[in-house]
């Protein structure tokens, strides 16, 4: 294409940052408004539609009075480890605080800390009881003036949690436990608010660890809903502007007509692959019939949504994903399934009894959406490749 061609601002894989971040105010205000009000946020949304991104930015961009730090905790694989990130992100918000370092000094003396320094925390490790040690640290800083508001941002931890779960179920229990612990307890919660979020529904894993929600129904949950359809048409322009991809008024409106589920990734996967359209044909011009190859190419491929059935595959017992399965089968083949059908495939799986529970579930994760009495995919994309995935269909 030449050196004059530019790409529109994508993210694909890995979370948004800087001029690639697009920020959802609405998003943001209300985090902001819990956190405010003393409560700590469960963010609720499907995978791949910006939580972390949302949490980096909040991280750098903290409110008055508030030291926030982000975490992925993900790859933690037991209880201690993760005690072990907490303590350090409570000493590192400390030490951000000129007020509290002077008051603390002492106690980070008596806490084994060997180094307080502008890349974070040092400390002597081996003979520290970390859930002890945060414990009495939530305790020395819940009423201290010098300490401003401390927010925690930790991201995948429905997914640790399941990790963990695998080879140490009470650790799993005992983290659940101990979250809330530090959350209710008003020795302990008045300088400390959390935001949880994770690719795996949260409801999911803390069925599996403890098959009651009681460890977390106290969290302000905070819903990431698709962009209005306006805002849909902005970010296009926002995403493409400067870039060599552009369309018109018409292009949009068909382009989105395609996506109908608007997240950024969705409009950015089409935007990619449409770029790689133009660009193989060597023209500036987007057409109707590019914005089709584009979805055609990206069901074929499926790379991006074989992640969406696989979760539901590792995540539930295995009669859970038949079931689940073949209501989503039935819906990808057929556009839509009434409420009178899922409880039909509901009886032949012996889930009469708490059938709705899937279905709201699958709402809830952004697979499915009631519409006019019944329930379709959010996303044709998603859609399509449920069809090509499972090509066999029996009503």
């Amino acid at each position: 294409m030449g050196a004059d061609w530019k790409n529109p601002r994508l993210t694909i894989g890995g979370p948004a940052k800087g001029r690639a971040f697009y920020k959802r105010d609405d998003i943001v205000k209300e985090i902001r408004e819990e956190l405010k009000k003393g409560n700590s946020v469960l963010l609720v949304a499907p995978r791949r539609v910006g939580k972390t991104s949302i949490m980096q930015y909040m991280a750098e961009h903290p409110m008055n009075n508030y030291k926030l730090i982000f975490k992925d905790v993900e790859a933690i694989n037991s209880a201690n480890s993760f005690y072990e990130i907490i303590y350090n992100s409570l000493l590192e918000c400390l030490n951000k605080m000129e007020r509290a370092k002077k008051k603390f000094a002492k106690f980070f003396e008596g806490m084994s800390v060997t180094n307080i320094g502008k890349d974070g925390i040092g400390l002597e490790t081996r003979h520290i009881d970390f859930l002890k040690a945060t414990t009495d640290l939530l305790e020395q800083i819940n009423d201290k003036k010098e300490i401003e508001n401390i927010v925690l941002l930790l991201d995948e931890l429905p997914q640790m949690l399941f990790n963990i779960n695998k080879k140490h179920k009470e650790d799993a229990g005992e983290i659940l436990t101990n979250l809330r612990h530090w959350r209710q307890q008003t020795e302990l919660n008045k300088k400390v608010k959390f935001v949880f979020a994770g690719s795996v529904g949260f409801h999911y894993v803390v069925e599996i660890i403890k098959a009651r929600d009681i460890d977390i129904n106290d969290l302000r949950k905070v819903k990431f809903k698709p962009l209005p359809d306006s805002e849909a048409h902005k970010y296009i322009d926002w995403a493409t502007q400067g870039s060599s991809v552009t369309f018109t008024d018409e292009l949009k409106r068909y382009l989105l007509d395609k996506i109908q589920y608007f997240v950024p990734y969705f409009i950015n996967l089409f935007l990619d692959e449409i770029t790689k359209q133009v660009i193989s044909v060597r023209s500036h011009e987007i057409t109707a019939e590019n914005i089709d190859n584009a979805f055609n190419a990206m069901v074929k491929h499926g790379d991006h949504f074989r992640d969406w059935k696989t979760r539901l595959k590792d995540y539930m017992p295995e009669a859970d994903f038949k079931f689940v399965n073949e209501i989503l089968i039935h819906t990808a083949h057929k556009g839509h399934i009434t409420l009178q059908e899922i409880y039909n495939k509901a009886v032949a799986h012996d889930k009469q009894d708490d059938y709705m529970s899937f279905v709201e579930d699958l709402e809830r994760d952004g697979y499915i959406a009631e519409v006019s009495n019944k329930y379709q995919f959010m996303s044709p994309l998603l859609s399509a490749f449920w069809k090509k995935d499972n090509p066999v269909f029996k009503s």
